[in-house]
This record gives structure tokens, sequence and C-alpha cells, in this order.
């Protein structure tokens, strides 16, 4: 196992396949059929603000995001077909797979694409994705998958582009792309998002989250969302962050698109619900849904949280950390 460093900090790789080891480093191009395995990781918005729509149709957003642990997993194994092909692993559920294109409507084909136009015209690669997290949740499962997928290549292609040039291909891509290849784990963003400010945390951040059935559109959910006359910002929230005061994080929670997404997922606004009566907590939502978490103070505490809940709700929970 080696670390490969870039856009994204540290992330773990895979040497040669056949078991010879291979290091993952500056000016290393991958031998054909060699593999760099990524993991591809989700996000929570913890702060969300809408501030406006933008002339080219997107809002102007003040948004916290948060890594967290949970991932895809991404294996990129490099030949010289001059082309890129993308497929699940073979344990990927489904239920899943049956809601993820493999079309040119898949973020990692499309950042694949970006950077086979600055590669070798015989650079190809397959590409194998092993998918956990679910489209339509609000976590940036897409927009983490193309992070790797930017990261890996421009490794496995021996591309000379520097960070910021990666963050400009991102940005043209996705509005979380740029926080979930900044390898912080916590940052204000701004813009669509794609304005990456790291933020410290003084600790570990324990959440528990759940999911219904059906995702949510992001299109719709931002068609429906009024902005506020009194707008909110991320000052605070950031402020506790960076001081440890785990007490009052909740109080600076906020995302201004529950009140539409509740709308356009009824099923969802049963679960906040019944949710947030089960554990007398205040329960927040991710992005544009249709995830829905609540913070804990400590590993026990979420630990007992999603053993209430799924005891109760009869549902799955997922533990997060950041």
């Amino acid at each position: 196992m080696c670390g490969l460093k870039g856009a994204t900090g540290m992330a773990e790789c895979t040497g040669a396949a056949g078991g010879s080891g291979g290091t993952v480093g500056c000016g290393w191009r991958p031998r054909s059929g060699d593999r760099i395995v990524l993991p591809a990781a989700s996000k929570l918005n913890i702060f969300l603000e809408v501030l406006g729509r933008r002339p080219d149709g997107y809002h102007e957003l003040d948004t916290i995001m948060v890594r967290t642990q949970f991932c895809d997993t991404l294996t990129l194994i490099p030949n010289s077909s001059g082309q890129v092909l993308l497929r699940f692993s073979d344990a990927t559920p489904a239920s899943v797979q049956s809601l993820v294109p493999l079309d040119g409507r898949n973020l990692i084909l499309r950042a694949a694409e970006q950077l086979r136009l600055l590669a070798a015209p015989d650079a190809g690669a397959e590409l194998v994705l092993h998918k956990c997290i679910p489209p339509e949740s609000g976590l940036g499962g897409g927009s983490g998958n193309a992070a790797a997928a930017l990261l890996g290549l421009r490794q496995a292609w021996n591309l000379p582009l520097s960070d910021e040039h990666l963050h400009e291909i991102a940005a043209g891509l996705g509005s979380d792309i740029n926080f979930l290849l900044s390898g912080a784990r916590a940052a204000v963003c701004r813009g669509r998002g794609e304005q990456v400010h790291p933020l410290p945390l003084a600790g570990r951040l324990h959440f528990v989250a759940l999911r219904p059935g059906r995702g949510n559109s992001t299109p719709e959910v931002f068609r429906r969302t009024v902005v506020g006359t009194e707008q909110r910002n991320s000052h605070a929230l950031a402020e506790c962050l960076a001081a440890g005061r785990m007490d009052l994080l909740e109080s600076c929670m906020f995302n201004r698109l529950t009140d539409a997404a509740r709308q356009v997922n009824p099923e969802m606004a049963d679960l906040q619900g019944r949710f947030q009566h089960a554990v007398r907590k205040p329960v927040f939502m991710s992005g544009s849904g249709s995830t829905v978490f609540v913070f804990c103070r400590s590993a026990q505490e979420a630990r007992d949280v999603r053993r209430i809940v799924e005891q109760r709700l009869k549902v799955s929970a997922w533990q997060l950390e950041v």
C-alpha cells in the first residue's frame, strides 16, 4: 500500500496487479494493467443558505461542507487503448446500479473526457466503481467519484497538471467536486459551491443519517426554494467548529433548501418528522436531500442514536464521522 498525495490529500492505493508492489509518486506512470484504488468521499452540508439566483441560472450559495468517511471506491486500470471504459464492481448492489448511468451523464466519464484531451493519444483506462453512496441523496456521491477520477487519471496518465488546473476542470463539471478534491475536512464554500475556503476543526464530528427510499431532484428543489428576505450566514457555525464548541453547533446548523425539499419529497418529510420524534434532537438535511441527519457530541452518542433509530423506525441508519 502507498499514499497517493494529490489534490485530495492522502488516499490509499494499491500497487501493481499480480502482487508486485508499485509506488505511486511524482513522475511515475503505471504500466498497463497496474491498478490505482482510490476512495471517493461523501460530504454533508451542515449549513446552507441560498443568496440568490445568478445570471448563469445557478444559485449563489454560502455553505459549510464536511467530508465523511462514507465513500465509494474507484479502481483505475490504465491501458493503451485510447478509450475509457466504466463499469460497476460485482459487489455494487443492483438497486444502486439501476439508478446510476454509465454513459456520458456520469461525472466520472465527463471528468475522464476532460483529461483525455490533455493526455497521449493512446492513454486509456478501465474504471471500476464500487458504488455505496445512493444518488440524489445530497451526499455528493457523484462529485466524489469525479474527484477520484480526476486525481487518479492525472497520476495514471502522468499529466503535468497543477492542483489549481485540476480545480479549474472540476469547477466546470459540478458544484461539489472542488470541496471533495481539496482534501479539507471542512470548508466554507461559496459561489456555486466551487469556491473552497478550508476550516479548522477542533475535534471529531459525529452524525447519524437516514435516507428515504426516494431521492430528490436538485433542480426541482432549487426551483421551489424561496430566497429568504432575512438571510443567514455561516460565520457563527465556522467559529463554533474552530473553537470546538460542540454545545453550540446544533443551534448554528441550517439549510434553506429544506422546506422546498419537503414539498418535493413527502416521504422525506415524514421520515424527518419520525426521526426527530424518536431521538428528540433537531434533524437537518444535507444539500438538496434526501438524506437527513442529526449531530451527536460523541461516537458513543452516535452509536446510541443509531440503535434507537433502527429499533424504533425499523430502518437502516448510517453512523458518519468527520
